[in-house]
């Protein structure tokens, strides 16, 4: 079971008490950049496979949006 209330507690403390609350939050800003550079990188690789079907479907995808070019290839494919 997860640590609840006083166990919760207790662990924050000697989270601070160790490394300090300037380092917890170089820890955690460095978290945030990694899980940004992530979502980001998921994002360009989904953006690239939806253009790479679009194209070979014979769906011109620019200056269209995912949602846009994803509509067209659902409609492609159903016709």
């Amino acid at each position: 079971m997860p640590p609840l209330g006083p166990e919760l507690l207790l662990l924050l403390i000697l989270l601070i008490i160790l490394f300090r609350p300037k380092t917890l939050t170089e820890i955690g800003r460095g978290l945030g950049k990694m899980l940004r550079e992530f979502r980001s990188g998921e994002s360009k690789e989904r953006r690239e496979k939806l253009i790479k079907i679009a194209k070979e479907l014979g769906i011109d995808p620019e200056g269209k949006s995912e949602e846009e070019v994803l509509e067209e290839i659902r409609k492609k494919l159903l016709s």
